[in-house]
This record gives C-alpha cells, sequence and structure tokens, in this order.
C-alpha cells in the first residue's frame, strides 16, 4: 500500500475515526517533540492540509504501516 492509496483509506472512514486517527498522530509528533511540531501548534489547518503535515512528520509510520 502507498501513501495515495493510505489516504485513500483514511479519506474513507468515518469522520469521527479520521479525527481519532488524526489526534493519535497527532500526540505522536507532539510526544517525539520534534522541532518541526512547534510550527503547526496552534494553527488552523484544514483538513487536507493537516493530512499533509501528518503524512510528512510520520512519513517512516506510513512506510511501515504499508508493508
Amino acid at each position: 500500500m502507498n501513501a495515495v492509496e493510505l489516504h485513500q483509506q483514511i479519506e474513507a472512514l468515518p469522520e469521527h475515526e479520521q479525527e481519532r486517527l488524526f489526534v493519535f498522530l497527532t500526540e505522536k509528533i507532539m510526544n517525539r517533540r520534534s522541532a518541526n511540531a512547534a510550527q503547526w501548534v496552534g494553527r488552523k489547518l484544514s483538513f487536507n492540509e493537516a493530512c499533509d503535515v501528518v503524512f510528512h512528520e510520520n512519513r517512516e509510520l506510513f512506510r511501515a504501516l504499508a508493508k
């Protein structure tokens, strides 16, 4: 499974499941205390913008999930 297929599967989830996934990944980013994560805290992003951030910040995780 590649990132596009994973994105399509996320889009197919019910909204509340998408939110749970986003919260999980956001917490993962914040717990990792990534220097890049601070730039997103407090910003209002559209769902697509947020997905871009999540995919970018969690590239390794999605690669593992795609296997």
